[in-house]
């Protein structure tokens, strides 16, 4: 008869059995509660974000109505006393003058305001750039290189560029075909003059090394006027140096794209800017121009006006663009001659 014993389990086999399933219990339950809690921490943060968010959303919404918006960037920044954003342009609530393709894809550019830190935190407040000058111009680098920048146009900025590919003329580009455009609807009579002038009777296009644009205007201006006030509900800042002078503000749509953050607080004409010149008529002979060569031109060679085009875009000029540069730069008017 067999043995009882082979029928019997052996005390050291099940205990080490009971030992082994025990530690992997162990494992199992020490898992479980290590992932449970990484979820739970998780759902947390992201609680935490969302109420932090909704929190800004709600006060800015109650106290920064109107034609600008708040980007969720602000709501965190608002927490930190080092950093701000601006109220960007609400372009849902902007009426531009004409069906260019440039606004249609602006329209469409969904883009977070800039980051400000350090002193550029002055930028955050429009309410100081009423005496400030070019101080709160937003400060903008870029190439002045040819040929690389040899018909640099708006359109170049409605893609990320860095300041060793974004071109300075390209910016003056937009100043100078957006505060035409404005003039011209509140009848003001714009003219391209003095450098404007010289890059379209040269090439049809912008100075590259420029570091400015120009336009001649009839009437009266004012920074608070509709004029005034249709610059500055468009991203620009409309002021006052002994002529008006218009350049990118803080609030404009591409901000963020332009800005540069290494560079100081803007000092006097080292920014993209465009200078204004009051043009009047003064008889049936004489119109007088700010800047001309200190004195008067002659009627015959003012109107009727003529047109140039810059990058493709027709603009008003005197009737005789050529007299107009040769008085004003001289016989080699058509040399380019880069400012050191």
């Amino acid at each position: 008869m067999p043995s009882n014993k082979s029928n019997l389990e052996d005390p050291t086999e099940s205990t080490q059995r009971l030992k082994t399933f025990s530690r992997g219990s162990l494992v199992l339950l020490i898992v479980t509660l290590l992932l449970a809690g990484v979820v739970a921490c998780d759902l947390a943060m992201e609680m935490n974000i969302l109420s932090r968010t909704s929190e800004y959303l709600l006060l800015s919404n109650a106290t920064q109505p109107g034609n600008y918006t708040n980007s969720t960037t602000t709501s965190i920044d608002a927490l930190n006393a080092s950093t701000c954003s601006p109220n960007t342009v609400n372009l849902s609530q902007v009426e531009y003058h004409s069906n260019h393709r440039y606004y249609t894809l602006l329209k469409e550019t969904r883009l977070q305001p800039p980051v400000f830190r350090g002193n550029h935190t002055a930028l955050y407040s429009s309410t100081k750039s009423l005496d400030v000058g070019y101080a709160y111009c937003l400060p903008i680098s870029g190439r002045k290189d040819s040929p690389f920048c040899t018909g640099a146009d708006r359109m170049d900025l409605l893609t990320q560029h860095t300041s060793k590919t974004q071109c300075y003329a390209s910016v003056l580009h937009m100043l100078l075909v957006e505060v035409y455009e404005e003039l011209y609807a509140f009848g003001k009579a714009p003219l391209v003059v003095y450098g404007s002038l010289l890059g379209a009777v040269r090439n049809g296009s912008m100075i590259p090394f420029t570091e400015d644009t120009d336009i001649a205007y009839s009437g009266q201006l004012n920074r608070d006027d509709e004029l005034g006030r249709a610059l500055v509900a468009k991203g620009y800042h409309f002021f006052f140096l002994n002529i008006w002078r218009v350049c990118v503000a803080p609030t404009h749509p591409l901000a963020a794209i332009l800005y540069n953050p290494r560079l100081p607080i803007a000092r006097d004409y080292a920014v993209p800017y465009l200078d204004l010149y009051a043009m009047e008529k003064l008889n049936a002979t004489e119109w007088r121009l700010e800047k001309y060569v200190d004195k008067a031109l002659s009627a015959e060679k003012v109107e009727p006006f003529s047109q140039v085009t810059i990058n493709g875009l027709p603009f008003d000029t005197v009737h005789d663009p050529n007299y107009f540069l040769k008085e004003s730069y001289g016989d080699d008017y058509m040399v380019p001659k880069p400012r050191k």
